[in-house]
């Protein structure tokens, strides 16, 4: 991108800013800079924003913390950090030609899914009519493949800094963002792509509701004695909820992996925490009856706190809040990336220019409207879900039910027996979960 200085409707702001704009003081303010989109953090929500609102016809600016890493080696070590990509998200990766820049090898389709409390649940893509449930992909992988597709775009320029503060208001046709060193940056929308902890959702004054879950989840990499045959399983009970999910091979005929995700109640966790990586490995296998053989140890086990939090909006004035920063799902769907990258189809959709009776602008806000509209539905459904599933299967919610335990848990699993067989019930269940 060539960023572009000034612009006529710069004239309707002056050089002086208004009170409160920085956090540092300023005796005179170097000119602004100019883009149509600024959009802040580089995670996978925010490259993809970038690339997307790129490819829509608009000069964007990247604002990252940190600068982009180097390309990936030929063959670096597992990322405990994976995804499990849907159809739609890879729909999107395909578009912004990152799919193909994925090193593949290290890409695992899923064609089952095998859920397990009581009685056993089976998902297939065959009965749902698609190629995959997901494929489960590092975020090593998906990010290094973005940071291509921007690097080779002509229009986005990026920039390495931190944002000090945000002037939303005091021009109708344009937000003021100032950079820790001073700088201004002049942009006509703001994406907010910067994490959970939001630093712009702060300085837009948005709140958010937050349920923190009684549980922690532990994620690590293990090796299996027998093959997962590309299906991912999942176990409800007073462990928590614990998700084996398939990774491929080092090697054809090679030594079988799966990633671990285990969102386990607060005491659990905690002595997980304390095991070493064997007696992690082990704690899982017994966990899961030994449903793939023999476990062990192929790196490290880490930790993080579960919470659900949901932005009260997803709009301010000139800004447009996209993944973390405006939700936070519990991950035993696998959906938080999903959720962010839907949220990214959608605002490309809204800003579209081609034909658009609003004109070019892509802060205006009708078009941030249809945004919000859009993703109000797929951000509470997938909230509200995960949530339900979450108490329905905690033991806390048993405990406190005292003498109806019993009746609830019979109750639980008779709803999990008919849902077993009630084909079109499970197509539309999938086709919520991959959506």
């Amino acid at each position: 991108m060539q960023v572009r200085e000034g612009g006529d409707y710069s004239k309707h702001r002056g050089e002086v800013p208004g009170p409160g704009l920085y956090n540092h003081a300023m005796s005179k303010p170097a000119k602004a800079q100019h883009c149509d989109v600024a959009v802040v953090g580089a995670g996978v929500v925010g490259l993809a924003a970038a690339a997307g609102l790129a490819l829509a016809g608009y000069h964007v600016t990247l604002i990252r913390r940190e600068p982009a890493p180097p390309p990936r080696a030929s063959d670096p070590p597992w990322d405990e950090r994976v995804y499990a990509v849907s159809p739609s998200s890879r729909g999107l990766l395909g578009a912004l030609g990152a799919w193909d820049l994925l090193d593949s090898a290290r890409a695992a389709p899923v064609y089952d899914m095998r859920v397990y409390s009581g009685s056993e649940l089976h998902f297939g893509a065959y009965e749902a009519g698609i190629e995959a449930l997901a494929w489960i992909i590092e975020q090593d992988n998906i990010a290094q493949a973005l940071e291509q597709v921007v690097s080779a775009s002509g229009s986005v320029t990026q920039v390495v800094a931190e944002v000090a503060a945000a002037d939303l208001t005091t021009d109708f046709c344009s937000a003021m963002l100032t950079l820790e060193s001073g700088e201004r940056l002049q942009a006509r929308l703001v994406v907010a792509a910067d994490g959970a902890d939001s630093p712009l959702r702060k300085m837009a004054g948005i709140g958010f509701e937050e349920q923190v879950y009684p549980q922690r989840a532990l994620v690590a990499h293990l090796g299996i004695e027998h093959a997962h045959r590309d299906c991912a399983y999942q176990w409800f009970g007073d462990h928590g909820i614990l998700a084996l999910l398939p990774l491929p091979s080092d090697e054809p005929g090679g030594q079988g992996r799966c990633s671990v995700v285990w969102s386990a109640p607060t005491e659990l966790a905690g002595a997980l925490a304390q095991a070493t990586p064997e007696e992690f490995a082990q704690r899982v296998q017994a966990a899961c009856g030994n449903a793939l053989g023999n476990m062990f140890a192929l790196g490290p086990v880490l930790g993080f706190p579960l919470r659900r939090r949901v932005a009260a909006s997803l709009l301010a004035p000139r800004l447009a809040l996209v993944g973390d920063a405006a939700h936070l799902v519990h991950p035993l769907a696998g959906q938080g990336l999903n959720l962010g990258l839907g949220d990214v189809t959608d605002l490309v959709a809204a800003l579209k220019r081609e034909g658009a009776p609003d004109g070019d602008d892509p802060g205006r806000r009708l078009r941030l409207l249809r945004y919000q509209r859009a993703r109000a539905l797929p951000i509470a459904a997938m909230g509200t879900t995960t949530g339900a599933l979450q108490q329905l299967f905690d033991p806390a919610t048993s405990a406190a039910l005292g003498s109806l335990a019993a009746a609830f848990i019979a109750t639980r699993e008779l709803g999990w027996r008919v849902l077993e067989r009630a084909p079109v019930l499970k197509r539309l269940l999938i086709g919520r979960a991959i959506g």
